[in-house]
């Protein structure tokens, strides 16, 4: 039969025969080749499939950055089981419904504490299949190690082969605005999504080591993973985010890329000191993106690191990428087109985007703010057992509606306003809270900040500054009015500052501006 489409399988496995030797993935002093990958791969398959776990079945995997995410990725494609990454931060109760929904069958984790509160709602759910992977962690009960798992299971091949269209993962989104939503990918929109990413210049080298420090059950850290792994690169795998770590794993392992949310680049920026000290010379380039990013932390980072930087604009709904700004934009924006970096960049190698009416779903003019909307291979199939939840948000010409307002310019450059459901309409105009954020970033006296709205009986919405100050700053309402004055128009000024040590934040770096409405209402 004529194959009809390409599967990120074929890809990892072309690397495994013709680089088996070649390191595929790093972890402090652990270290596995890319035919150690697969061998370990194939025995966990097998020890999967002894459990009663087959095709479509879900295996959820709830740890921090490990080695065995790969593994059991890579397990579940050998077997046609759908991966399922679980977020650690999570409390027993969202657990519970991940896990129900998902209808999962098996889960890997590690820690004791994990352990409990899987322990507190398993009986509530379909689990049956229960495997510790932290050394010398085998809870009584249920509960077996990794090792105690696969011993005795075989490394021949097993007989399943993906197709195009079977599942490759069930990732969960973020769920600020309600219950999370599982979001599949297959492996020809997985497949296609590593091509339109390889195609973003300037590209990185078969055997150059990419740095995985995000969260890997988020879409952008996975994905980015999955990339590299097919480009026959090394995965580096640092357990959580620490600014130090990271700087100094950049260095030592010679990391020539990276994917990092702003959040990141702040800290980085805030808490290592003499960043300028460092070798930065291995470092081709630094990929951002997940929430937005202040102009000011972007032109920092740059000086910093001396490297190419790309933004990424996309979301789990479309494998973590629908548009680009390239090296070639930001190097642009520091010579005479600063306006650039305020754009999330062009459509993507295979991407449509255009802009519509949030109401009508007609398309606007040029220029015009709207909601944002994709289209791409690489869109995800649906959302798990929600078809109505699908059908609001992907129309049946494959068009994707992110939520996000923006507008596209005569250049094809997107430019990202804000989430609509954050827009804040004071007095009858539209504030996006962005615009406001990137004006009070500039300010040397604020470290972070958050706009936000607030019920007003005058104008309907207030407009409201969350900010966090830098050391030793004192917070001046009235300084800080004056200071946008010079920067923005007068119905866009916060009137209202507030002051607090953190902003609430999701591990994806993504603001929960519910919680600060909520807090200050």
């Amino acid at each position: 039969m004529r194959k009809s489409a390409i599967t990120t399988f074929e890809m990892l496995d072309y690397f495994v025969r013709i680089g088996g030797e070649k390191t595929a993935l790093k972890q402090d002093d652990r270290e596995l080749s890319y035919a150690e990958w697969n061998h370990q791969a194939t025995r966990v398959a097998n020890a999967l499939a002894n459990a009663g776990i087959g095709a479509g079945d879900r295996v959820a995997v709830l740890t921090f950055n490990r080695i065995e995410q790969f593994v059991i990725l890579f397990a579940s494609m050998k077997l046609g089981a759908v991966y399922v990454p679980v977020n650690y931060r999570l409390a027993a109760g969202e657990f519970k419904y991940i896990l129900n929904q998902s209808e999962a069958k098996a889960i890997f984790i590690e820690s004791d504490d994990l352990c409990d509160k899987i322990d507190s709602i398993a009986s509530e759910t379909s689990l049956t299949t229960f495997v510790r992977l932290d050394v010398g962690g085998n809870k009584a009960g249920h509960w077996q190690s990794f090792d105690a798992f696969t011993t005795g299971a075989t490394v021949l091949p097993l007989e399943f082969e993906p197709s195009p269209e079977t599942p490759v993962y069930q990732m969960y989104t973020s769920g600020t605005t309600g219950f999370p939503k599982g979001v599949i990918v297959t492996q020809q929109q997985s497949a296609a999504f590593v091509v339109h990413s390889l195609w973003i210049p300037p590209r990185v080298d078969a055997g150059k080591p990419h740095l995985a420090v995000a969260p890997i059950f988020h879409a952008g850290a996975l994905c980015s993973g999955i990339m590299a792994l097919c480009a026959g690169r090394p995965v580096v795998i640092l357990k959580d985010f620490n600014p130090q770590l990271v700087v100094d794993t950049l260095v030592k392992e010679k990391i020539a890329d990276v994917m990092m949310v702003p959040a990141m680049l702040h800290a980085i920026l805030q808490y290592v000191p003499n960043l300028d000290q460092y070798d930065f010379s291995h470092l081709e380039k630094i990929i951002y993106g997940a929430s937005p990013i202040t102009v000011d932390v972007l032109e920092r980072s740059m000086k910093a690191f001396g490297c190419h930087f790309q933004q990424g604009f996309g979301m789990t709904e479309t494998v973590a990428s629908a548009t680009a700004l390239t090296a070639d934009d930001h190097i642009k924006a520091v010579n005479g087109r600063p306006e650039l970096l305020r754009s999330c960049g062009r459509a993507g190698l295979f991407v449509d985007v255009k802009i519509v009416d949030t109401l009508s779903r007609v398309e606007l003019p040029q220029g015009e703010i709207g909601e944002i909307v994709v289209r791409a291979p690489h869109v995800m199939e649906g959302y798990s057992r929600q078809p109505d939840k699908t059908a609001e948000v992907l129309d049946d010409d494959g068009w994707y509606y992110s939520g996000d307002g923006g507008y596209i310019d005569a250049e094809g450059y997107v430019f990202i306003k804000d989430r609509i459901k954050d827009m804040i309409v004071s007095g009858g105009e539209n504030v996006y809270p962005a615009e406001v954020e990137n004006v009070l970033m500039s300010h040397p006296d604020i470290n972070d900040v958050a706009v936000i709205g607030l019920p007003d009986e005058k104008f309907g919405e207030a407009v409201v500054a969350v900010c966090v100050m830098s050391a030793g700053a004192e917070l001046n309402a009235k300084a800080m009015i004056e200071y946008c004055r010079e920067h923005i128009a007068g119905y866009k000024i916060p009137r209202r500052y507030e002051c607090v040590d953190v902003l609430p934040r999701n591990p994806s770096g993504k603001l929960l501006k519910k919680e600060l409405r909520e807090q200050f209402a």
